[in-house]
């Protein structure tokens, strides 16, 4: 008598709940890389926690496809386009593949986050056979812009896959994927054959090339080629955020602050457009810029901003990460207003997000005075963070321990101090693991000797 195949019980609601909470925490892990608390440990337990509900998905087979599809379609969230993304990559299933580049091609500025994200976090067999598949696609360059920028992420090896797509894909009539091709050179290694294409790409129509192309060459080692480009890019961006609404200016403010940061790095130290961009930069962003650009001169502008309502508690953040003192351990924070007498009904802005993040607020008098006080917080001519000159050991041990945000700007010093292994803070926790006992190794005693 032939025994009769097991087939695993399908309880729909808790399919349901897996496909929820999948989302959930890929929305979680998205917000984290600007988290101010959020350590390398505490990550790597959110992606446990989302693996074990992908898990469950895996399990329950095309009952979790149908329900996560139909989610997807009903809400059309980053979160739901990446779980069902990501089922469709393990299903071995070309069908599924298409139906979800479909779904997500429909609303690409919505969804095609949740799809990189996918693609650069499965297995490096997945995404070799998908990426090609989907770079080849020249009717949907909705994919074609997935499979770019999760090869950036993913890094050189994930790059070199490709077969050697970049160049066709730097002239594509769809100017979203001639920038996603940008991103993907800056780490593909080939630099001989990639550079001069980036260097014409300096003068695409689209703002949007034109900026990645400058940074992708900044990365690539030809910053006083890129710099102008790209500095002129961040100009026009901020002028096209203050004037965009709605699911826009989302867009807008993102592309502002990565291109942002990326000039920052970029500008080198005392260089006077940087005091500049300060002006001409909303707070927030411009605050971001003089943390990135780790120029203790500029500490008089984040000075200033701790009276700012809006990015007061921002601004005190910022001032204690460039000089590396604490604020409240300093005695240099205000007293925190009772909790009975806040609005449980004010709206979820970025202000009363940073007062969920712990941020104090700085008291400014005390702030100032301290500053004059300590000679070590004069601008020396060299870039900075928490109060010291970062070196790749240094950069290392803040990867290890520090918390995201500081994690994303140690990452940004690392790479630029060494091109040997390059860590993106947005790659899975398993590729930065593994990338940062690569480095290990390297500054050993044992390397060294």
């Amino acid at each position: 008598m032939s025994a009769i195949p097991f087939e695993f019980p399908v309880i729909e609601a808790l399919v349901s709940r897996h496909a929820e909470d999948a989302s959930f925490y890929w929305s979680q892990l998205d917000w984290i890389i600007r988290s101010s608390d959020i350590r390398f440990e505490r990550l790597q337990h959110f992606c446990q926690l989302l693996e074990a509900h992908l898990g469950g998905l895996k399990v329950a087979g095309t009952t979790a496809c149908k329900i996560s599809f139909a989610a997807l379609e009903r809400w059309q969230k980053p979160g739901e386009a990446f779980t069902c993304t990501w089922l469709a990559l393990q299903s071995h299933n070309e069908d599924m593949v298409d139906e979800v580049a479909k779904l997500v091609s429909r609303h690409p500025d919505q969804l095609v986050r949740g799809a990189v994200s996918a693609l650069a976090a499965c297995s490096l067999q997945h995404f070799v056979a998908i990426a090609r598949r989907w770079a080849a696609s020249e009717h949907n360059p909705t994919v074609q812009v997935v499979v770019m920028r999760a090869a950036a992420i993913r890094g050189d090896i994930a790059a070199a896959q490709l077969d050697n797509p970049l160049p066709p894909h730097l002239h594509s009539q769809n100017s979203h994927v001639r920038a996603a091709a940008c991103r993907a050179c800056a780490v593909t290694g080939k630099t001989g054959s990639v550079i001069p294409l980036l260097r014409e790409a300096l003068n695409d129509p689209d703002l949007q090339v034109r900026a990645e192309a400058a940074i992708a060459l900044g990365k690539l080692g030809d910053a006083e080629g890129g710099r102008p480009v790209l500095l002129q890019s961040v100009i026009t961006q901020a002028i096209v955020y203050r004037g965009a609404t709605g699911a826009t200016r989302a867009q807008a403010s993102r592309r502002l602050q990565r291109w942002a940061r990326e000039l920052a790095c970029l500008m080198p130290i005392g260089a006077p457009e940087a005091r500049d961009m300060l002006a001409q930069l909303p707070p927030r962003i411009a605050l971001t810029f003089a943390l990135w650009h780790g120029d203790l001169a500029h500490l008089p502008f984040v000075i200033d901003q701790l009276a700012d309502e809006d990015v007061g508690r921002y601004a005190g953040w910022v001032w204690q990460t460039l000089t590396g003192v604490d604020l409240t351990a300093n005695g240099l924070a205000l007293p925190e207003p009772d909790p009975a007498s806040l609005d449980p009904d004010q709206l979820i802005t970025e202000t009363r997000l940073d007062a969920d993040s712990g941020h104090p607020q700085a008291d400014q008098a005390a702030v100032k005075a301290a500053t004059a006080a300590s000679p070590h917080l004069v601008g020396r001519g060299k870039r900075v963070l928490l109060g010291r000159e970062i070196d790749a050991k240094a950069a290392l041990d803040l990867l290890e321990n520090a918390p995201q945000a500081i994690r994303a700007m140690a990452a940004q010093m690392l790479n630029h101090a060494q091109s040997t292994v390059r860590i993106n803070v947005r790659a899975s926790t398993t590729e930065q693991r593994i990338a940062m006992n690569t480095l290990h190794d390297m500054f050993s005693p044992r390397a060294a000797a």
